[in-house]
């Protein structure tokens, strides 16, 4: 006798690749141009096929502790176009799903996770058992044509910290205080700052600069100068 499957069990990663489905990529940068667009490639790696569909969520305060993730399902609220919606992808196929911003002329960037997916029916086996399904969700940014961000060091009292004050986010690495040119210490330091988010340094500093990797869409080095102390 043939038992229904009744568990279902989802799983939501924020990594590219896993048996089941992969993603070509899962963070994507957009202008607030007309027609700015860029593509997601999902592939399926597994000898079922895989039926997919995509949940557009809008993200308020980022990096902020009262940061919320809004599902967008009101067609007058769409500024992030995903098509298709809903996807067939059969075993060893490739499917091409595109993202298409309408927004224009932000003061600052808008973030919005898309969520990508597997839905099945009723599943029979000859004893019961428990699916896996694995959810995928990317970062897409949409950012002002001329945005930017801006690090700075800010003191208050003994308390230093570093701070986003551009319009865009970057994520930080490899931090590091020199006070001089050959002593440096690495800081517990790094993640992404979205605009106006700050992160406390936790170390007391007196001249010399802060070393630290940018990554934008692109990655750099910055050295920020700290100044003695009065």
């Amino acid at each position: 006798m043939k038992k229904i499957i009744t568990g279902t069990v989802f799983l939501l990663l924020t990594m590219p690749a896993l048996a089941g489905m992969s993603l070509d990529k899962i963070i994507v940068y957009l202008d607030d141009s007309p027609n700015a667009r860029e593509d997601i490639v999902v592939s399926n790696p597994d000898e079922e096929t895989l039926y997919l569909k995509t949940e557009v969520y809008r993200v308020d305060d980022p990096g902020f502790e009262d940061e919320k993730r809004i599902r967008v399902v009101d067609p007058k609220e769409f500024k992030l176009l995903v098509s298709p919606a809903k996807a067939v992808i059969g075993s060893g196929e490739s499917k091409r799903f595109r993202m298409m911003s309408l927004e224009r002329d932000l003061p600052k960037e808008k973030v919005y996770r898309v969520t990508f997916r597997p839905v099945v029916g009723e599943i029979e086996s000859d004893r019961t058992a428990v699916k896996i399904l694995v959810a995928y969700q990317a970062l897409i940014f949409v950012q002002p044509q001329n945005g930017k961000y801006q690090l700075e060091v800010t003191r208050q009292g003994d308390r230093w910290s570093l701070q986003n004050n551009g319009n865009i986010n970057v994520e930080v690495s490899n931090v590091q205080y020199c006070p001089g040119a050959l002593n440096c210490q690495k800081l517990n330091v790094g993640g992404r700052l979205y605009a106006g988010n700050t992160v406390s340094l936790d170390v007391p500093m007196h001249g010399g600069e802060l070393v630290l990797l940018a990554q934008g869409r692109e990655a750099e080095q910055i050295r920020i100068p700290i100044p003695a102390s009065q």
